[in-house]
């Protein structure tokens, strides 16, 4: 999910809405390491942490696997009926 929104063009990108739930009412929030803060202070010095950077490095790199992926990976993939005989 995450690597789907990082796709996104920043038009289709929205603002986010204030939630009271969230740490910092929602407002500070680390895409990649999906993540809210709470204030922008503390989301900045997250953006120089080891933890943000290699995360950032694996979201620019090759899509992720996905389920698709196991199950053919696993031999559970469509059916091989073999060749269709042709009737007469």
């Amino acid at each position: 999910m995450v690597y789907d929104e990082l796709k996104k063009p920043d038009e289709e990108k929205t603002l986010l809405p204030v939630d009271e739930d969230l740490p910092g009412m929602g407002q500070y929030y680390c895409l990649h390491c999906d993540r809210f803060f709470a204030n922008v202070t503390v989301r900045d010095e997250h953006f120089k942490t080891k933890r943000h950077k290699k995360r950032l490095k694996l979201m620019m790199g090759p899509a992720p696997h996905t389920q698709l992926d196991a199950d053919l990976a696993g031999g559970m993939g469509m059916p091989d009926n073999g060749p269709k005989l042709m009737s007469m």
